[in-house]
């Protein structure tokens, strides 16, 4: 007669029987005691797993709050440097203009003075005040940005392309981030999270089948364990894939 012994007071029980005749301590196949501890392994380590996934959406949502903050921020930051820069622009043309104007008005005098006979005693004073309009002139141009580009060939001021390499500078040392990547990437991670959630809930359904394979007695239980097992090795593999491409 194939015999069990029990594992709490070692008595030998036939084979047949569910609990032992001495203590009552149930009795299980080998066989069966290793299925149950390698499904109580599981359900620890897919519990580990359902953590880091949480763990993980937890740190993908702290990180698109951040970079939407950075973005908010960077528009700001634009914003006011156009501010400025359409004020700087506005500044320099305006001086630009009276630099032109009394360039305008330095050879109209001079123009005048010269169509004058000699003796004339307009000549000299008509001179003089071209010269000074010329002074003029050079005070408004030390007080605005002109370059080569900034000038069109019609010798007026581009104020647009003054602007635009204004603004340029400035982006060289505040984060203006005008192609919104600040957002796009905060979109990216709020994606990573809501697969991270849903490969949570799909590792739910894992857990459910491995605790329903260690209460069913009946052949099903190892159904119940291969539909866990499979669920689990789709979470890791989803989980690997998410982490990979969605970073």
């Amino acid at each position: 007669m194939e015999i069990i012994r029990c594992p709490e007071c070692g008595v030998e029980n036939p084979v047949g029987n569910k609990h032992c005749g001495q203590c009552g301590e149930e009795l299980q196949p080998k066989a069966e005691g290793r299925f149950k501890t390698l499904v109580s392994i599981l359900i620890a380590v897919v519990s580990i797993v359902g953590a880091i996934l949480a763990w993980r959406a937890a740190q993908a949502g702290s990180s698109a709050s951040d970079a939407d903050v950075r973005g908010t921020v960077s528009i700001i930051h634009r914003n006011e440097a156009l501010v400025a820069s359409e004020a700087d622009m506005y500044r320099n043309l305006a001086a630009y203009l009276q630099v032109r104007i009394h360039d305008v008005l330095s050879r109209s005098l001079h123009a005048d003075s010269e169509r004058r006979a000699s003796d004339d005693p307009k000549r000299l004073p008509l001179w003089d005040e071209g010269w000074t309009e010329i002074l003029v002139a050079e005070a408004y141009l030390d007080e605005v940005d002109v370059r080569p580009e900034y000038i069109r060939a019609d010798g007026s001021y581009d104020g647009r392309a003054a602007q635009d390499i204004d603004m340029a500078q400035r982006a060289l040392s505040t984060d203006f981030d005008p192609q919104g990547r600040h957002f796009a990437r905060a979109d990216l991670l709020r994606a990573k999270v809501r697969w991270l959630i849903g490969l949570g809930l799909v590792l739910s359904v894992a857990l459910l089948c491995y605790t329903l394979a260690t209460v069913i007695e009946r052949r099903l239980k190892y159904l119940f364990f291969a539909l866990g097992s499979a669920i689990f090795a789709l979470v890791l593999v989803g989980t690997v894939i998410v982490e990979l491409s969605l970073v």
